[in-house]
């Protein structure tokens, strides 16, 4: 009689059936230019800092840097919203549950989520230096001045940076609170929220100088940023970068999905 030896087949581990990171940004890169949300934000985004640095141009003066930093008057705005939409839309469409069952390790989908949205902001970026020397030079031409093709680049790298941190923020805000409506107007609200902070008393004042995102990176903006600069810089993105990012993680990967 012959016997046989029946042998199971090999155990596959979870790794080897893992996601490629790499993979996953890509994915979600398409998720976001690819949902109507996203593209309209983007779209939004350039129509607004177009035409406020049109109008810059125009009423103030036709100088190329200028140009560029007024268009922080829409970004400090919109880039934290599109931060926040790029986390906040799937929880609100219902769809995460099918991104969990395809990646259970939460963690890496939330790290993944994190590049889409600067993926847009340094296109936005480039597209909007581009066309300020078209602004300032069609504005100049109309009015009959002289353009100012002065570029400062250490300011203009500062007004990327905190474009980015900006944008982060709003990420780790979307995380943490799951929420878009209630983040969007938390981030509509903060600058007010500081302003007063800061006028408040001495200690508001302190307060702020640290604390405040918006206060903090204006020497990033000017191109003369110190150590000490820089240590409230880092100060303020613990504070609503990393520590807000970390505890939306934990809240992530703990809650239910249905």
């Amino acid at each position: 009689m012959i016997s046989r030896t029946v042998s199971s087949p090999p155990a596959i581990s979870v790794s080897s059936l893992s996601i490629p990171f790499h993979r996953l940004i890509d994915v979600e890169t398409r998720k976001f230019f690819d949902t109507l949300v996203g593209q309209v934000l983007t779209v939004v985004t350039l129509v607004l800092a177009i035409g406020i640095m049109t109008g810059f141009a125009w009423f103030m003066e036709p100088t190329v840097q200028g140009v560029i930093m007024i268009s922080g008057a829409v970004l400090s705005i919109l880039l934290p919203a599109m931060g926040i939409l790029a986390v906040t839309s799937e929880w609100s469409h219902g769809t995460v549950s099918t991104t969990f069952a395809l990646e259970p390790r939460r963690v890496r989908v939330i790290a993944a989520k994190l590049f889409p949205p600067v993926i847009a902001t340094a296109l936005t970026c480039a597209v909007l230096v581009g066309v300020a020397f078209v602004i300032t030079g069609a504005v100049a031409a109309g009015r009959g001045v002289a353009a100012d093709w002065t570029l400062d680049p250490a300011a203009t790298a500062g007004w990327f940076v905190v474009n980015v941190i900006l944008v982060l923020s709003g990420v780790a805000l979307g995380t943490l609170i799951l929420n878009a409506p209630a983040a969007i107007i938390i981030v509509a609200t903060s600058a007010m929220a500081w302003s007063l902070i800061a006028v408040s008393s001495t200690t508001g004042a302190a307060i702020a100088a640290w604390l405040d995102i918006g206060t903090t990176t204006t020497p990033l903006l000017d191109g003369r940023a110190t150590a000490d600069d820089l240590e409230r810089i880092m100060v303020s993105i613990a504070v609503w970068v990393l520590l807000p990012l970390i505890l939306g993680a934990v809240r992530v990967v703990r809650r239910e999905v249905r």
